[in-house]
């Protein structure tokens, strides 16, 4: 499974390099918030690769690496639920809910826990851990990939699909999407297994390291998003289908509210 930073071209930083970018960046970085005695800065690439950082009297309290994405999902009722993510509703032009998300986001610590939730619309990064590119939706819905669970591939199917004439195993659509935190938002984390069909594609290189990654713009049920992979998959292309695990990121223009200084969390600051 790749990391978080493997996604975004920057895997090959360990400790030492990372705090030495971080030297180089974080005087330059934009302020996107205040609260209390903490700064949330935010750093781009010419790549589009971010980092946004927490810190208090200018030390690194947390750090999650992000990207500039386009904003493709209309948020209702954003609240945070816990020290990683925070949880909303995805709606359409009209109002009607069209799934729920659980994202970390660039701005999760201006977001006071218990707050009224806050609605607008967001980008949303998917950095692809453990996905496979497929050359288009019939490839998808032959593969592994497109199973709702392996553990049904070769069992027998129950009477009731059967009964109904429904095709078994279970699979899931080209566009669908199931987002593991919102299941246990006070404990969760942001992983969802998202699949997606790419709308444009291409290669970048990171600017400030050298490395490269891929980024494709991909349609899901309710929303778009920027999904970002590591450098050996293949750049995906307009009409493939790109499927399995991802972590989701949001970043939340409309989010301004302070809030107080939380407690220790039990995360590292550097999450790869």
């Amino acid at each position: 499974m790749a990391s978080n930073f493997d996604c975004l071209g920057l895997g090959s930083l360990d400790p030492a390099g990372l705090n030495t970018l971080l030297q180089q960046i974080v005087p330059a970085a934009e302020v996107i918030g205040t609260a209390d005695d903490i700064v949330v800065r935010r750093w781009t690439d010419p790549s589009g690769v971010r980092l946004a950082l927490v810190l208090r009297e200018g030390q690194p309290l947390e750090l999650l690496p992000s990207y500039a994405g386009v904003p493709g999902a209309r948020l209702r009722g954003v609240r945070r639920v816990n020290d990683e993510m925070v949880v909303a509703d995805v709606v359409d032009d009209d109002g009607e809910q069209t799934t729920m998300l659980a994202a970390a986001a660039e701005q999760l610590s201006l977001l006071s826990p218990g707050a009224d939730p806050v609605d607008g619309r967001a980008a949303v990064i998917a950095l692809g851990v453990d996905v496979s590119v497929h050359a288009d939706e019939a490839a998808f819905t032959a593969s592994d990939a497109s199973l709702l669970s392996s553990d049904q591939d070769d069992s027998e199917p129950p009477a009731h699909f059967v009964e109904n004439g429904w095709s078994w195993p279970p699979r899931m659509g080209a566009e669908s999407f199931i987002s593991y935190g919102t299941f246990d938002q006070a404990d969760g984390e942001p992983y969802a297994r998202l699949n997606g069909v790419v709308l444009s594609a291409e290669r970048r290189t990171v600017a400030a390291t050298g490395g490269e990654f891929s980024v494709a713009r991909v349609r899901t049920v309710g929303f778009q998003a920027d999904l970002c992979l590591p450098p050996e998959l293949p750049t995906p292309e307009a009409g493939n289908v790109v499927a399995g695990t991802v972590y989701l990121v949001a970043d939340l223009p409309f989010v301004s509210a302070p809030r107080t200084v939380p407690a220790k969390g039990k995360r590292s600051w550097w999450r790869r």
